[in-house]
Protein backbone atom coordinates (compact mmCIF):
# COMPACT_ATOMS: atom_id res chain seq x y z
CA UNK A 1 0.00 0.00 0.00
CA UNK A 2 1.38 3.42 -0.90
CA UNK A 3 2.20 5.74 1.97
CA UNK A 4 -0.11 8.33 0.46
CA UNK A 5 -3.18 6.17 1.00
CA UNK A 6 -2.95 6.08 4.83
CA UNK A 7 -4.72 9.38 5.43
CA UNK A 8 -8.51 9.66 5.31
CA UNK A 9 -9.31 12.07 2.45
CA UNK A 10 -12.40 13.34 4.32
CA UNK A 11 -10.17 14.63 7.12
CA UNK A 12 -7.72 16.16 4.67
CA UNK A 13 -10.54 18.13 3.03
CA UNK A 14 -12.05 19.09 6.39
CA UNK A 15 -8.74 20.41 7.69
CA UNK A 16 -8.34 22.69 4.70
CA UNK A 17 -11.69 24.26 5.46
CA UNK A 18 -11.09 24.45 9.21
CA UNK A 19 -7.73 26.13 8.70
CA UNK A 20 -9.38 28.66 6.39
CA UNK A 21 -12.00 29.48 9.03
CA UNK A 22 -9.45 31.22 11.22
CA UNK A 23 -10.19 29.03 14.24
CA UNK A 24 -7.27 26.63 13.88
CA UNK A 25 -4.58 28.66 15.65
CA UNK A 26 -6.61 29.13 18.84
CA UNK A 27 -7.54 25.45 18.74
CA UNK A 28 -3.88 24.50 18.36
CA UNK A 29 -3.00 26.50 21.47
CA UNK A 30 -5.77 24.96 23.58
CA UNK A 31 -4.94 21.46 22.32
CA UNK A 32 -1.25 21.90 23.11
CA UNK A 33 -1.96 23.17 26.62
CA UNK A 34 -4.37 20.33 27.32
CA UNK A 35 -1.97 17.56 26.35
CA UNK A 36 1.27 19.20 27.50
CA UNK A 37 3.86 16.75 28.78
CA UNK A 38 7.37 17.85 29.69
CA UNK A 39 9.94 16.79 27.11
CA UNK A 40 7.37 15.77 24.48
CA UNK A 41 5.92 17.51 21.44
CA UNK A 42 2.53 16.36 20.18
CA UNK A 43 1.16 16.43 16.67
CA UNK A 44 -1.40 19.06 15.69
CA UNK A 45 -3.60 18.88 13.78
CA UNK A 46 -4.55 15.27 14.58
CA UNK A 47 -4.29 13.03 11.52
CA UNK A 48 -6.95 10.44 10.70
CA UNK A 49 -6.34 7.11 9.06
CA UNK A 50 -8.67 5.34 6.67
CA UNK A 51 -10.50 2.24 7.93
CA UNK A 52 -8.76 -0.08 5.47
CA UNK A 53 -5.35 1.22 6.47
CA UNK A 54 -6.15 0.80 10.18
CA UNK A 55 -7.26 -2.78 9.64
CA UNK A 56 -4.13 -3.63 7.63
CA UNK A 57 -1.85 -1.98 10.18
CA UNK A 58 -3.44 -3.93 13.03
CA UNK A 59 -3.29 -7.23 11.15
CA UNK A 60 0.37 -6.80 10.23
CA UNK A 61 1.29 -5.80 13.78
CA UNK A 62 -0.45 -8.79 15.34
CA UNK A 63 0.95 -11.32 12.89
CA UNK A 64 4.51 -10.04 13.23
CA UNK A 65 4.34 -9.82 17.03
CA UNK A 66 3.00 -13.33 17.28
CA UNK A 67 5.51 -14.74 14.80
CA UNK A 68 8.65 -13.17 16.24
CA UNK A 69 7.75 -13.88 19.87
CA UNK A 70 6.97 -17.51 18.99
CA UNK A 71 10.19 -18.24 17.11
CA UNK A 72 12.51 -18.81 20.10
CA UNK A 73 10.20 -21.51 21.45
CA UNK A 74 9.69 -23.07 18.02
CA UNK A 75 13.42 -23.15 17.31
CA UNK A 76 15.09 -23.65 20.68
CA UNK A 77 12.26 -25.17 22.74
CA UNK A 78 13.18 -25.19 26.43
CA UNK A 79 16.89 -24.72 25.69
CA UNK A 80 17.26 -21.17 26.92
CA UNK A 81 21.05 -21.47 26.85
CA UNK A 82 20.94 -22.11 23.09
CA UNK A 83 18.73 -19.06 22.58
CA UNK A 84 21.02 -16.89 24.71
CA UNK A 85 24.04 -18.12 22.79
CA UNK A 86 22.40 -17.18 19.49
CA UNK A 87 21.57 -13.70 20.75
CA UNK A 88 25.06 -13.20 22.16
CA UNK A 89 23.82 -11.91 25.51
CA UNK A 90 26.59 -11.42 28.12
CA UNK A 91 26.67 -14.26 30.65
CA UNK A 92 25.72 -12.25 33.75
CA UNK A 93 22.74 -10.66 31.98
CA UNK A 94 21.63 -13.97 30.51
CA UNK A 95 21.65 -15.70 33.88
CA UNK A 96 19.13 -13.29 35.38
CA UNK A 97 16.94 -13.30 32.26
CA UNK A 98 16.84 -17.10 32.09
CA UNK A 99 16.08 -17.40 35.80
CA UNK A 100 13.05 -15.18 35.22
CA UNK A 101 11.86 -17.05 32.12
CA UNK A 102 11.97 -20.37 33.95
CA UNK A 103 9.27 -19.06 36.33
CA UNK A 104 5.81 -19.68 34.77
CA UNK A 105 4.09 -16.46 35.87
CA UNK A 106 7.01 -14.25 34.90
CA UNK A 107 7.23 -16.02 31.53
CA UNK A 108 3.52 -15.32 30.99
CA UNK A 109 3.99 -11.64 31.77
CA UNK A 110 7.06 -11.41 29.49
CA UNK A 111 5.16 -11.09 26.21
CA UNK A 112 1.96 -9.51 27.50
CA UNK A 113 3.04 -6.03 26.36
CA UNK A 114 4.63 -5.60 22.92
CA UNK A 115 5.04 -2.82 20.35
CA UNK A 116 6.22 -3.40 16.79
CA UNK A 117 7.64 -0.26 15.17
CA UNK A 118 6.48 -0.03 11.54
CA UNK A 119 8.07 2.56 9.28
CA UNK A 120 5.79 3.90 6.54
CA UNK A 121 7.60 3.46 3.20
CA UNK A 122 6.56 3.67 -0.44
CA UNK A 123 6.52 -0.14 -0.39
CA UNK A 124 4.25 -0.33 2.66
CA UNK A 125 4.90 -0.97 6.34
CA UNK A 126 8.39 -2.16 7.31
CA UNK A 127 9.19 -3.53 10.78
CA UNK A 128 12.42 -2.09 12.19
CA UNK A 129 12.11 -3.55 15.70
CA UNK A 130 9.78 -5.37 18.08
CA UNK A 131 9.73 -3.83 21.55
CA UNK A 132 8.81 -6.21 24.36
CA UNK A 133 8.59 -4.63 27.81
CA UNK A 134 6.13 -3.46 30.44
CA UNK A 135 7.45 0.12 30.21
CA UNK A 136 6.53 0.68 26.56
CA UNK A 137 6.57 4.17 25.15
CA UNK A 138 3.19 5.25 23.84
CA UNK A 139 0.98 4.13 26.73
CA UNK A 140 1.03 7.62 28.25
CA UNK A 141 0.41 9.23 24.86
CA UNK A 142 -2.43 7.37 23.13
CA UNK A 143 -5.27 7.81 25.62
CA UNK A 144 -4.59 11.49 26.52
CA UNK A 145 -4.11 12.34 22.85
CA UNK A 146 -7.43 10.74 21.91
CA UNK A 147 -9.21 12.60 24.72
CA UNK A 148 -7.65 15.94 23.74
CA UNK A 149 -8.67 15.42 20.13
CA UNK A 150 -12.27 14.65 21.03
CA UNK A 151 -12.45 17.87 23.07
CA UNK A 152 -10.84 20.01 20.36
CA UNK A 153 -12.49 22.62 18.19
CA UNK A 154 -11.37 20.62 15.16
CA UNK A 155 -13.38 17.62 16.40
CA UNK A 156 -16.41 19.89 16.75
CA UNK A 157 -15.91 21.06 13.18
CA UNK A 158 -15.73 17.44 12.02
CA UNK A 159 -18.87 16.59 13.98
CA UNK A 160 -20.76 19.37 12.24
CA UNK A 161 -19.91 17.57 9.01
CA UNK A 162 -21.22 14.27 10.33
CA UNK A 163 -17.75 12.88 11.09
CA UNK A 164 -17.13 11.45 14.57
CA UNK A 165 -13.65 10.98 16.05
CA UNK A 166 -12.84 7.38 16.96
CA UNK A 167 -9.84 5.88 18.70
CA UNK A 168 -8.71 2.85 20.70
CA UNK A 169 -9.62 2.54 24.38
CA UNK A 170 -5.98 2.02 25.30
CA UNK A 171 -6.42 2.48 29.04
CA UNK A 172 -9.15 -0.16 29.32
CA UNK A 173 -7.14 -2.61 27.23
CA UNK A 174 -4.06 -2.13 29.42
CA UNK A 175 -6.04 -2.42 32.64
CA UNK A 176 -7.76 -5.60 31.44
CA UNK A 177 -4.45 -7.30 30.68
CA UNK A 178 -2.79 -5.97 33.83
CA UNK A 179 -5.73 -7.16 35.93
CA UNK A 180 -5.37 -10.68 34.53
CA UNK A 181 -1.74 -10.82 35.66
CA UNK A 182 -2.02 -9.61 39.26
CA UNK A 183 -3.53 -10.90 42.48
CA UNK A 184 -4.89 -9.08 45.52
CA UNK A 185 -3.56 -10.26 48.87
CA UNK A 186 -5.54 -8.21 51.38
CA UNK A 187 -9.11 -7.11 52.04
CA UNK A 188 -8.79 -3.62 50.61
CA UNK A 189 -8.24 -2.43 47.04
CA UNK A 190 -5.34 -3.94 45.15
CA UNK A 191 -2.23 -1.85 45.84
CA UNK A 192 0.02 -1.17 42.83
CA UNK A 193 3.56 0.10 43.31
CA UNK A 194 5.01 1.87 40.28
CA UNK A 195 8.73 1.27 40.67
CA UNK A 196 11.46 3.48 39.29
CA UNK A 197 15.17 2.63 39.39
CA UNK A 198 17.10 5.80 38.61
CA UNK A 199 16.85 8.40 41.39
CA UNK A 200 17.08 11.10 38.71
CA UNK A 201 14.14 9.69 36.74
CA UNK A 202 11.45 12.29 36.12
CA UNK A 203 8.81 10.69 33.93
CA UNK A 204 6.32 13.28 32.78
CA UNK A 205 3.86 10.52 31.91
CA UNK A 206 3.57 9.36 35.51
CA UNK A 207 0.55 11.53 36.26
CA UNK A 208 -1.43 9.80 33.53
CA UNK A 209 -0.32 6.35 34.69
CA UNK A 210 -1.37 7.02 38.27
CA UNK A 211 -4.78 8.34 37.20
CA UNK A 212 -5.28 5.33 34.91
CA UNK A 213 -4.49 2.83 37.66
CA UNK A 214 -6.78 4.63 40.11
CA UNK A 215 -9.61 4.59 37.57
CA UNK A 216 -9.75 0.80 37.99
CA UNK A 217 -10.30 1.15 41.74
CA UNK A 218 -6.70 0.29 42.60
CA UNK A 219 -4.52 2.11 45.07
CA UNK A 220 -1.20 3.28 43.68
CA UNK A 221 2.12 4.37 45.12
CA UNK A 222 5.27 5.50 43.33
CA UNK A 223 8.88 5.27 44.42
CA UNK A 224 12.28 3.70 43.96
CA UNK A 225 12.32 -0.08 43.83
CA UNK A 226 15.09 0.08 46.46
CA UNK A 227 12.57 1.55 48.92
CA UNK A 228 10.51 -1.64 49.03
CA UNK A 229 10.72 -3.88 52.08
CA UNK A 230 10.61 -7.47 50.82
CA UNK A 231 9.78 -10.13 53.41
CA UNK A 232 8.61 -13.74 53.22
CA UNK A 233 5.15 -12.60 54.32
CA UNK A 234 4.78 -9.70 51.90
CA UNK A 235 6.30 -6.69 50.14
CA UNK A 236 5.77 -3.31 51.79
CA UNK A 237 6.17 0.36 50.91
CA UNK A 238 6.05 2.85 53.75
CA UNK A 239 4.41 0.24 55.95
CA UNK A 240 1.63 -0.67 53.47
CA UNK A 241 1.49 -4.02 51.75
CA UNK A 242 2.02 -4.00 47.99
CA UNK A 243 0.07 -6.45 45.81
CA UNK A 244 1.66 -5.70 42.44
CA UNK A 245 4.98 -4.14 41.42
CA UNK A 246 5.01 -2.48 38.01
CA UNK A 247 8.51 -1.65 36.82
CA UNK A 248 8.57 1.66 34.98
CA UNK A 249 12.23 1.15 34.14
CA UNK A 250 14.10 -0.52 31.29
CA UNK A 251 16.49 -3.46 31.27
CA UNK A 252 19.43 -1.04 30.97
CA UNK A 253 18.23 0.78 34.08
CA UNK A 254 17.92 -2.58 35.83
CA UNK A 255 21.56 -3.30 35.06
CA UNK A 256 22.79 0.09 36.22
CA UNK A 257 20.62 0.78 39.27
CA UNK A 258 19.06 -2.42 40.63
CA UNK A 259 21.21 -5.01 42.45
CA UNK A 260 20.63 -8.50 40.98
CA UNK A 261 19.90 -9.78 44.48
CA UNK A 262 16.90 -7.43 44.77
CA UNK A 263 15.54 -8.47 41.38
CA UNK A 264 15.97 -12.15 42.29
CA UNK A 265 14.20 -11.59 45.60
CA UNK A 266 11.16 -10.08 43.86
CA UNK A 267 11.16 -12.92 41.34
CA UNK A 268 11.15 -15.47 44.16
CA UNK A 269 8.30 -13.71 45.97
CA UNK A 270 6.27 -13.60 42.73
CA UNK A 271 6.69 -17.38 42.35
CA UNK A 272 5.73 -17.85 46.00
CA UNK A 273 2.49 -15.93 45.39
CA UNK A 274 3.45 -13.13 47.77
CA UNK A 275 3.47 -10.33 45.18
CA UNK A 276 2.86 -9.93 41.44
CA UNK A 277 6.08 -8.78 39.76
CA UNK A 278 5.09 -7.11 36.47
CA UNK A 279 8.26 -6.22 34.62
CA UNK A 280 10.93 -8.78 35.48
CA UNK A 281 13.97 -9.40 33.21
CA UNK A 282 11.98 -12.19 31.51
CA UNK A 283 10.97 -9.82 28.70
CA UNK A 284 14.54 -8.76 27.87
CA UNK A 285 15.37 -11.81 25.73
CA UNK A 286 12.26 -11.25 23.62
CA UNK A 287 13.14 -7.56 23.33
CA UNK A 288 16.50 -8.35 21.70
CA UNK A 289 16.78 -7.21 18.05
CA UNK A 290 18.83 -10.28 17.17
CA UNK A 291 15.55 -12.23 17.26
CA UNK A 292 14.81 -10.66 13.88
CA UNK A 293 17.84 -12.47 12.48
CA UNK A 294 16.06 -15.77 13.16
CA UNK A 295 13.67 -14.86 10.35
CA UNK A 296 16.52 -14.84 7.81
CA UNK A 297 18.86 -17.52 9.15
CA UNK A 298 19.09 -20.34 6.60
CA UNK A 299 19.56 -22.84 9.43
CA UNK A 300 15.97 -22.24 10.54
CA UNK A 301 14.34 -21.61 7.16
CA UNK A 302 12.19 -24.74 7.38
CA UNK A 303 10.54 -23.46 10.58
CA UNK A 304 8.56 -20.80 8.71
CA UNK A 305 5.41 -21.59 6.75
CA UNK A 306 4.80 -20.18 3.28
CA UNK A 307 2.44 -17.60 4.73
CA UNK A 308 5.05 -16.56 7.31
CA UNK A 309 7.78 -16.31 4.68
CA UNK A 310 5.52 -14.08 2.59
CA UNK A 311 4.79 -11.92 5.65
CA UNK A 312 8.50 -11.51 6.37
CA UNK A 313 9.33 -10.75 2.74
CA UNK A 314 6.66 -8.05 2.63
CA UNK A 315 7.28 -6.35 5.97
CA UNK A 316 10.69 -7.13 7.53
CA UNK A 317 14.02 -5.75 6.25
CA UNK A 318 16.73 -8.41 6.15
CA UNK A 319 18.57 -8.57 9.48
CA UNK A 320 21.68 -10.50 10.51
CA UNK A 321 23.95 -10.65 13.55
CA UNK A 322 27.35 -8.97 13.62
CA UNK A 323 29.75 -11.90 14.02
CA UNK A 324 33.31 -12.62 12.94
CA UNK A 325 31.94 -14.67 10.05
CA UNK A 326 29.62 -11.85 8.92
CA UNK A 327 32.06 -8.95 9.30
CA UNK A 328 33.12 -8.93 5.64
CA UNK A 329 29.47 -9.00 4.56
CA UNK A 330 28.68 -6.10 6.86
CA UNK A 331 31.63 -4.03 5.63
CA UNK A 332 30.78 -4.67 1.98
CA UNK A 333 27.12 -3.79 2.51
CA UNK A 334 27.73 -0.34 4.02
CA UNK A 335 25.59 1.51 1.44
CA UNK A 336 22.47 -0.45 2.39
CA UNK A 337 22.85 -1.24 6.10
CA UNK A 338 22.29 0.27 9.54
CA UNK A 339 24.08 -1.12 12.61
CA UNK A 340 22.03 -1.37 15.81
CA UNK A 341 22.74 -2.43 19.41
CA UNK A 342 20.58 -5.49 20.03
CA UNK A 343 19.29 -4.52 23.47
CA UNK A 344 19.19 -0.71 23.25
CA UNK A 345 16.04 1.37 22.78
CA UNK A 346 14.99 4.85 21.70
CA UNK A 347 17.23 4.90 18.62
CA UNK A 348 20.39 4.88 20.75
CA UNK A 349 23.76 4.31 19.05
CA UNK A 350 22.45 3.68 15.55
CA UNK A 351 25.06 3.97 12.80
CA UNK A 352 23.77 4.40 9.26
CA UNK A 353 26.05 2.96 6.61
CA UNK A 354 24.85 5.21 3.76
CA UNK A 355 25.96 8.34 5.67
CA UNK A 356 29.19 6.90 7.10
CA UNK A 357 32.44 6.82 5.14
CA UNK A 358 34.02 3.43 4.45
CA UNK A 359 36.93 3.80 6.88
CA UNK A 360 34.71 4.89 9.76
CA UNK A 361 32.19 2.13 9.03
CA UNK A 362 34.92 -0.52 9.15
CA UNK A 363 36.25 0.89 12.42
CA UNK A 364 32.80 0.98 14.05
CA UNK A 365 32.01 -2.60 13.09
CA UNK A 366 35.40 -3.89 14.21
CA UNK A 367 35.09 -2.17 17.58
CA UNK A 368 31.52 -3.34 18.08
CA UNK A 369 32.47 -6.91 17.26
CA UNK A 370 34.83 -6.81 20.25
CA UNK A 371 32.33 -5.18 22.66
CA UNK A 372 31.86 -7.58 25.63
CA UNK A 373 28.79 -5.77 26.97
CA UNK A 374 26.55 -5.65 23.89
CA UNK A 375 25.81 -7.56 20.70
CA UNK A 376 24.85 -5.86 17.43
CA UNK A 377 22.78 -6.50 14.33
CA UNK A 378 22.91 -5.23 10.79
CA UNK A 379 19.60 -4.42 9.14
CA UNK A 380 18.81 -3.35 5.61
CA UNK A 381 18.12 0.37 5.78
CA UNK A 382 14.57 1.19 4.69
CA UNK A 383 14.17 4.85 3.67
CA UNK A 384 10.90 6.23 5.05
CA UNK A 385 8.39 7.65 2.63
CA UNK A 386 7.87 11.40 2.74
CA UNK A 387 4.18 11.76 3.61
CA UNK A 388 2.27 15.01 3.18
CA UNK A 389 0.59 15.73 6.52
CA UNK A 390 -2.03 18.50 6.40
CA UNK A 391 -1.38 21.43 8.72
CA UNK A 392 2.32 20.76 9.31
CA UNK A 393 5.16 22.99 8.15
CA UNK A 394 7.00 21.73 6.27
CA UNK A 395 4.26 19.34 5.23
CA UNK A 396 6.51 16.47 4.14
CA UNK A 397 7.12 14.12 7.09
CA UNK A 398 8.51 10.66 7.86
CA UNK A 399 6.18 8.47 9.92
CA UNK A 400 6.44 5.46 12.23
CA UNK A 401 3.31 3.61 13.29
CA UNK A 402 3.80 1.62 16.50
CA UNK A 403 0.78 -0.51 17.47
CA UNK A 404 0.51 -1.37 21.16
CA UNK A 405 -0.16 -5.11 21.42
CA UNK A 406 -1.53 -5.93 24.87
CA UNK A 407 -2.45 -9.54 25.60
CA UNK A 408 -2.50 -10.43 21.91
CA UNK A 409 -4.74 -7.56 20.76
CA UNK A 410 -4.00 -4.12 19.34
CA UNK A 411 -4.84 -1.59 22.04
CA UNK A 412 -3.71 1.62 20.35
CA UNK A 413 -1.16 2.94 17.89
CA UNK A 414 1.67 5.23 18.96
CA UNK A 415 2.35 7.54 16.01
CA UNK A 416 5.57 9.50 15.54
CA UNK A 417 6.46 11.87 12.71
CA UNK A 418 9.42 14.10 11.91
CA UNK A 419 10.83 16.19 9.11
CA UNK A 420 12.99 14.05 6.80
CA UNK A 421 16.54 13.53 7.99
CA UNK A 422 19.19 11.37 6.29
CA UNK A 423 20.32 9.40 9.35
CA UNK A 424 18.05 9.49 12.36
CA UNK A 425 15.46 7.35 14.09
CA UNK A 426 11.93 8.77 14.17
CA UNK A 427 11.37 9.04 17.91
CA UNK A 428 10.71 11.60 20.61
CA UNK A 429 14.33 11.68 21.80
CA UNK A 430 15.39 12.94 18.37
CA UNK A 431 12.62 15.53 18.13
CA UNK A 432 9.76 13.65 16.53
CA UNK A 433 6.16 14.68 17.31
CA UNK A 434 3.91 12.08 18.91
CA UNK A 435 0.25 11.17 18.62
CA UNK A 436 -2.24 8.33 18.94
CA UNK A 437 -3.86 6.82 15.85
CA UNK A 438 -7.40 8.03 15.15
CA UNK A 439 -10.05 7.41 12.51
CA UNK A 440 -13.42 8.83 11.54
CA UNK A 441 -16.88 7.29 11.63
Amino acid sequence: MSAWSWLDPRAVAAWTDFAASGEAEADRKEFTERIHRQGWTHMYPPQFFGARASEEMSAVALRLSELISSLPGRIFGDDLDAWVSYLGVPADDAQLMCEALRRPHLARVATAFMRPDLVVTDQGLQLVELNVATSLGGLSTCAPYTAATRDSGYAGFLKARGLAVRGFDTSKAWLDVFGSLVERHGDGPLHVFEATADPADIDSGRRFFVDMVRSAGYEVSCGLVHDLEATDEGVYFEGRRVDAIFTAYTWHETKHFVPPALTRRLMELDTAGVVSFIGSPAAALYDNKANLALLFDEEFADVLSREELALVEAHVPETFRLRAETLDRAIAGRDTLVCKPSSAYGGKDLVFGPTTDAARWRTVLTERLQDPTECYVLQRHVPPAVVELPGTSPSGREVVLAPLVFGGSVAGVFVRQAVPRPASAINASSGAESAGALWLA
